[in-house]
């Protein structure tokens, strides 16, 4: 049966034949459209629906999208959600996503600004939409799919690992999605990890968990060692023998 095009008011259907679904309302026994789109009946459940005509895509866990970085700071960076990959529906609900700097690399990133820059455009994964919108990079696939030279604003060419401004002759860094020279657009999401999100990225950790990840990457001791408190050799301690020599002086 060919599509059916409905105006609002337009009678679809009978309230005891079918029950009003969305995009519709009931009145006096019979079912009208109250938006316009495509009337889609379903009799199997008996529920009379209008599909809009180009309804906007409602993000959910596990949508692979494009985004540009407009804010950075401390350890978040925000991107603003522009095209959800494969549709070409614009997207409704909250569009600000942030990026906690433990979800920007699968490495161990100390600073942020050494993975994006203002006005980067990358392709993340959205790892939760309530209630606010978080996403992540830290995959092979994803990251940085378009950059610009930090200085002259020119567009940056990949140079091995990195990236190489021509004009300015000077290279930068950022985490960059695999196929950066070569973007595949036209391959299905889940060949990009779409649809499934690991179980480390499910809950962003804040700020106050950055002790945690020092502890992991041995940071407590690189705290040490940065005020010259490091453990001796001798493995005795902070300083070695001089924590033990100050004890002396003290009894003496």
């Amino acid at each position: 049966m060919e599509p059916k095009m409905v105006l609002p008011g337009d009678e679809i259907a009978v309230a005891e034949e079918f029950e009003p679904g969305e995009g519709t309302y009931e009145r006096n026994g019979l079912v009208f459209a109250a938006a316009p789109g495509v009337l889609v009946l379903d009799p199997q459940n008996r529920v009379a629906r209008v599909r809009a005509f180009n309804p906007p895509a409602e993000l959910k866990v596990g949508d692979i999208v494009y985004g540009v970085v407009d804010d950075i700071r401390g350890m978040m960076a925000t991107a603003t959600v522009l095209a959800l990959h494969g549709r070409s529906r614009q997207i409704s609900g909250e569009t600000q996503g942030t990026i906690h700097i433990s979800n920007v690399s699968e490495e161990y990133t100390e600073d942020i600004h050494d993975m994006y820059r203002l006005g980067d455009m990358i392709r993340a994964k959205v790892i939760q939409v309530k209630p606010s919108l978080q996403l992540t990079t830290a995959e092979r696939d994803l990251g940085v799919v378009k950059a610009l030279c930090s200085v002259c604003r020119g567009p940056l060419e990949l140079r091995g690992s990195d990236l190489y401004c021509p004009r300015d002759e000077r290279t930068e860094h950022r985490k960059l999605a695999a196929d950066y020279a070569d973007l595949r657009l036209s391959v299905p999401a889940s060949e990009l990890g779409g649809g499934t999100v690991a179980e480390k990225h499910r809950a962003p950790r804040g700020e106050s968990d950055r002790g945690g990840r020092d502890r992991e990457r041995g940071g407590g001791r690189d705290r040490y060692r940065e005020r010259g408190e490091g453990r001796g050799r001798d493995g005795r301690g902070p300083g070695g023998r001089g924590g033990r020599d100050r004890d002396r002086g003290r009894r003496r």
